[in-house]
């Protein structure tokens, strides 16, 4: 159902059309224009300046479908979804959008795929441009796959009342054959009681009794003293190294168990994975032949590595052989690999490292975009700045053994460990090493003032353990789908 004005607004005020009911929506958010057809002109009126994101990028004027992905504040939604609520007012703690509805013909077989020509069209680069067909059938809907999908069943009977996953879509089989699809809003990476041993001597536990919750659209950044387990907790969660004890789930599905769910985890290493001979196109264009579904046709692919090459701002290096590109356009190339499948989190190890300010800040504040577009986005960094701090959302600082020495707000963090240690750490987030660290007297030597284990205690007393750790466990609690 379209607006009957020609001209309305969106905010969390009543004067709205509609409300979206959410601390981070402003009072009058967004002015709508009806265009022809199914479009629409976006005028953000929000004095944030990322109130309105469209395709992962901050935008103050956007021409969008009635169904593209929008960012308001923080919260993820589409115009469809909004005109749809009867009520005019939109709450923002849905787990899912609605994307859209079709209508299952009696008598009639539906394709299914990324292709729009699809009578059921899902695009994603993790899905197959055709990908499955629903055939009736005398119980409900017979699928039947076309092109493999990681993750979709081969055969199976679909029937009212039940939902398939097919990441990162969730389709909702109703009465007289409607479909709904629909796409999460705020998936979890959730990980519990992670133990993680030494590769050569087992009995030394690198990492043990950590556990997390980090949303989507969240900018984490993780630091910590050399072997504090900053590297060793990405690849655990990437499944590049074995864990000892517990688990690591999102969407409440076990990597272990549901391997499927790493295309949904992109990881970039510290060191490049670049074919230096190759171009920046030619290099995302073997990417993209070997990671996109099969039957993608060439023109898809190379649509999708044009939006790569324009989103990453790499498009007038396409040409340039990455041997012959500065380090920082580099690590672009490294993220636009794995920006290839969209993944739901993105995790970069040390990317910052060797490289100079300009393009930290660079590389960084293209991180930021990606997780306002609705990615989680994990970052080690070995020396951050004031200004890094700023651009997070969160800091995750690790100690020795893995310990959980502070989890919270980025930009709250210097405040915590002065006020813990009576000290002034205002100039610069380095200084957290160094009170982390504070020998117990001058002459003592590597014995520190405070060990690892105090630093847990004195952070489980906090209220930021109780909102950023106890309560984001107590709303995920895990589960194997049926």
């Amino acid at each position: 159902m379209k607006p009957i004005s020609p001209i309305f607004t969106i905010g969390r005020a009543d004067h709205n059309k509609y409300r979206i009911i959410d601390d981070s929506i402003s009072e009058t958010h967004l002015q709508v224009t009806p265009l022809s057809g199914s479009e629409y002109l976006l005028r953000g009126l929000s004095d944030q300046p990322e109130g309105l994101i469209v395709d992962r990028q901050a935008v103050h004027l956007a021409r969008v479908g009635e169904y593209t992905l929008l960012q308001l504040g923080n919260v993820h939604t589409t115009l469809g979804d909004i005109f749809k609520n009867a009520t005019g007012t939109v709450a923002s703690h849905s787990n899912h959008i609605q994307l859209r509805e079709h209508h299952l013909k009696p008598g009639r077989t539906h394709l299914a795929g990324a292709s729009s020509v699809c009578d059921i069209p899902l695009p994603s680069p993790r899905i197959a441009w055709y990908a499955f067909k629903l055939q009736p059938s005398s119980s409900g809907w017979h699928l039947e796959t076309v092109h493999n999908t990681v993750g979709q069943p081969q055969a199976i009977t679909l029937r009212e009342g039940d939902t398939l996953k097919i990441s990162p879509y969730h389709l909702l089989f109703g009465a007289n054959g409607n479909l709904q699809v629909q796409i999460a809003k705020d998936d979890h990476l959730v990980i519990r009681n992670l133990e993680i041993r030494h590769p050569t001597d087992r009995s030394k536990s690198l990492i043990q009794n950590f556990s997390l919750a980090i949303p989507t659209g969240e900018f984490m950044g993780i630091i910590g003293p050399s072997g504090a387990g900053k590297s060793t907790l990405l690849k655990a969660i990437r499944q590049l190294i074995p864990i000892h004890n517990g688990t690591i789930s999102l969407s409440g599905r076990d990597t272990r168990t549901h391997p499927e769910i790493l295309k949904e985890i992109g990881f970039i290493p510290q060191d490049d994975v670049v074919i230096p001979e190759l171009t920046v196109e030619e290099n995302l264009q073997y990417a993209a032949a070997f990671k996109l579904p099969a039957d993608w046709p060439a023109t898809a692919r190379q649509e999708k590595v044009n939006e790569l090459l324009k989103n990453l701002r790499l498009e007038e290096q396409r040409h340039h052989s990455c041997n012959k590109i500065s380090g920082g356009q580099r690590k672009r190339v490294n993220l636009a690999l794995e920006l290839l499948l969209e993944p739901t989190f993105l995790l970069a190890d040390e990317v910052c490292s060797g490289l100079s300010a300009l393009d930290t800040d660079n590389i960084l504040q293209h991180l930021r975009r990606i997780a306002k577009g609705g990615k989680g986005v994990i970052l080690t960094i070995h020396s951050p700045d004031i200004e890094a701090l700023d651009l997070m959302d969160t800091l995750l600082v690790l100690d020795k053994g893995g310990v959980i020495a502070y989890y919270g707000p980025a930009q709250k963090a210097l405040r915590y460990f002065s006020s813990a240690q009576g000290d002034s750490l205002y100039k610069s987030p380095k200084l957290i090493f160094d009170v982390l660290e504070k020998p117990k007297t001058p002459e003592s030597g590597e014995e520190r003032k405070t060990p690892p284990e105090e630093w847990q205690k004195h952070y489980r007393a906090s209220p930021y353990y109780h909102d950023y750790i106890e309560n984001r466990l107590a709303k995920e609690v895990s589960h194997e789908p049926n």
